[in-house]
């Protein structure tokens, strides 16, 4: 599969296209694309999932904002709208655990060396 994913043009609509537009353009397209309806075809298969995939994304309004401000790259994604969203501090405390259990630091101290004779 391809690294920059385009979900508009796989989906074969403008970037403004309404939500019933893109209904439309993916139920037309899955008829098309359907593997079973396409057996000779042994790309339909691919090009359905993707067709789902496009269509997950852009149905749903939060991940078709993210994927219009940051395209398909997962980096440069704004995070700033969960952080005003949810509390920042439940946030924080994800995070925390989060990198807490790459970084494995004991939280006491051994003993003292010759403190145990």
């Amino acid at each position: 599969m391809a690294k920059n994913k385009e979900y508009y043009k796989i989906l074969e609509i403008e970037e403004d296209a309404s939500e019933e537009e893109i209904k439309m353009a993916y139920r037309r397209l899955t008829k098309k694309y359907h593997p079973d309806l396409n057996k000779t075809d042994p790309k339909a298969k691919e090009k359905f999932i993707e067709l789902h995939e496009a269509y997950d994304t852009l149905n749903d309004r939060q991940r078709k904002k993210i994927y219009d401000q940051a395209g398909y790259n997962p980096r440069n994604i704004d995070l700033s709208d969960m952080l005003w969203k949810y509390n920042s501090f439940r946030f924080k405390e994800m995070l925390r655990q989060i990198y807490a259990s790459y970084n494995r630091i004991p939280k006491t101290k051994p003993p003292p060396e010759g403190m145990y004779i």
